[in-house]
């Protein structure tokens, strides 16, 4: 073994070895330097990403350039017999390996001091997030309580909303009703807290001092429900001291591609929570089984009935709910619940999967997925205009939650279906391809039109429709959408509204379509800070 650990150390694919070591240490330089001097075979399983080949490529130069320097000083002591040549020479022969393997390291902690002294408010962060991190994990210790934790691509808010709000029947839940799920706002869930503005330092202080107060009173919570997002890769391992006692992983699809790029970084990525969760949940339908071989976990299901999880089965659907069939592995009950569509049986599946992995009776997880109710913005069905019927899923918008969508458009009973498709942000390169398969998904037999809103979605989405016989409208601005829509509106239609944040708020289009302005309330993004934002974003709006 000793040699063999040899061999690999003094190969010429060190380079490649040490760079895919540093990714599978998540980048963490302490932990990377442990694992090099203790390794014993220095073998990495793996594969390199393409913007890890320059790296790479320089590591390989340089130790290339140090191989040749050595034999260069020997071949010269061999000549002339110059004092100290060859000692150097076989120095610089047998260090290479550590030579670059702490190269590397210097440098990269060079370049993120660099980054954080020129990025003060990341390194602000960074370093509120560390200290609320190590509260979280004081309250852990000293207090008994389950925490459970919602991850994956998509549908984690409503989930998380979903299952705090069945839980929260029988038991006393902290959560939070937004969408705090990054780094430095998970931890803040924990002890109820609003995050400050970042530099207010005194507010900090404050809030560092009531947590300590937290920690040294009785907890007044059973369980707190967090949910776990990430924007790039390594992002995932910071919650780590969760320490989920269930996590719900609730899909593994395209997700902020212009940082991943590949479905299998997006997946390496959420899969990080298999680290540190005792028992993890996973939607079979949505999460690709390659990625979960080898792997223990429960599961649940609406498409594929699997002996011993969950599973689910629809019926009596409307635009009022729908009839749950459901199947544990302790049993089965049937319920009604006010979640529409696949999405909202899936969502309802996995609150109450969660219910009975936490040991709650049959009976009272029936009667609590009697009780929940759609979430703003996410397939809330709302009265509009003219006996219309809105149906606002306005939140946030990729491929598989917009088709789904569309297909409780589909089986809607309406005089008029209309469409009204926002651009969907953060796909990267990814983005043409999702927004054609979004347009050529929309069934001109279904639908009487598809309103666009927003610049992609008139790119690429829009012809796409219009190539499968759809009547299409494309607007840049929501308010000229929702405007043009109310226009066209008809007693009786059913309205889809989707769509993502910037550049698009589809929500302010439902807005004018209300039949009563004061639901307004029930939209997403109603706050004077958000208004004003919209306000700015849109002052010119038809293409």
């Amino acid at each position: 073994m000793f040699l063999q650990a040899l061999i690999n150390l003094y190969s010429l694919k060190l380079a490649r070895t040490i760079v895919v070591a540093l990714r599978k240490h998540d980048s963490s330089l302490m932990s990377y330097l442990k694992w090099f001097w203790n390794s014993r075979t220095y073998r990495v399983a793996g594969q390199l990403r393409e913007f890890d080949r320059p790296l790479v490529v320089l590591l390989a130069a340089t130790m290339v350039a140090q191989i040749a320097s050595g034999v260069a000083l020997l071949i010269d002591w061999a000549r002339f017999g110059v004092t100290g040549e060859w000692a150097f020479g076989l120095a610089l022969l047998t260090s290479y390996p550590l030579v670059i393997v702490h190269l590397l390291v210097v440098g990269l902690f060079v370049r993120r001091a660099g980054y954080y002294l020129l990025h003060p408010k990341k390194l602000g962060k960074v370093i509120v997030a560390t200290i609320l991190e190590r509260q979280v994990k004081r309250l852990r210790r000293r207090h008994h309580f389950v925490v459970v934790a919602v991850a994956g691509s998509i549908g984690k808010t409503s989930t998380k909303l979903a299952i705090a709000g069945l839980l929260g029947q029988n038991l006393r839940v902290q959560y939070q009703a937004g969408n705090y799920n990054d780094r430095l706002t998970v931890p803040l869930i924990f002890f109820g807290q609003k995050e400050p503005s970042l530099f207010n330092a005194l507010a900090w202080m404050r809030l560092f001092g009531e947590n300590t107060a937290t920690i040294a009173q009785p907890y007044p919570y059973d369980v707190v429900v967090v949910e776990l997002g990430t924007d790039g890769p390594g992002q995932m391992k910071h919650f780590a001291y969760t320490k989920p006692d269930i996590t719900i992983l609730t899909a593994i699809t395209p997700e902020h591609m212009e940082y991943f790029g590949t479905l299998d970084a997006v997946a390496e990525e959420e899969l990080m929570v298999f680290e540190y969760s005792a028992q993890v949940l996973v939607n079979g339908d949505d999460v690709p089984g390659k990625y979960l071989s080898g792997r223990k976990f429960a599961e649940y299901s609406i498409e594929t009935n699997v002996a011993h999880n969950y599973y689910a089965q629809s019926s009596a659907q409307s635009l009022h709910g729908q009839l749950l069939n459901l199947e544990f592995p302790s049993g089965k009950i049937e319920a009604q619940t006010m979640l529409i569509g696949n999405q909202g049986a899936k969502i309802a599946l996995a609150a109450a999967a969660t219910a009975d992995m936490l040991g709650h009776s049959r009976l009272i997880i029936k009667q609590s997925l009697m009780s929940l109710e759609p979430f703003p913005g996410r397939m809330c069905v709302l009265p509009g205009m003219h006996t219309s019927t809105i149906i606002d899923d306005t939140y946030n918008a990729s491929p598989a939650p917009v088709e789904r969508a569309l297909d409780v458009l589909y089986g809607a009973k309406a005089t008029q279906r209309i469409a009204i498709l926002g651009s969907m942000n953060e796909l990267g390169d990814y983005s043409k391809t999702a927004h054609r398969e979004v347009g050529a998904y929309c069934n001109p037999r279904k639908l009487d039109m598809v309103v666009t809103i927003g610049a992609d979605a008139h790119r690429w989405l829009a012809p796409a429709a219009k190539e499968v016989g759809c009547q299409v409208h494309s607007f840049m601005s929501p308010y000229d959408a929702g405007d043009f829509v109310r226009k066209q509106l008809k007693p009786g239609a059913v309205v889809l509204a989707e769509g993502s944040q910037n550049g698009v708020f589809a929500e302010e289009a439902v807005k004018l379509l209300l039949a009563h302005p004061a639901d307004h309330t029930k939209l997403v993004r109603q706050s004077n800070w958000w208004l004003r934002k919209k306000a700015k974003q849109f002052k010119n709006g038809t293409l």
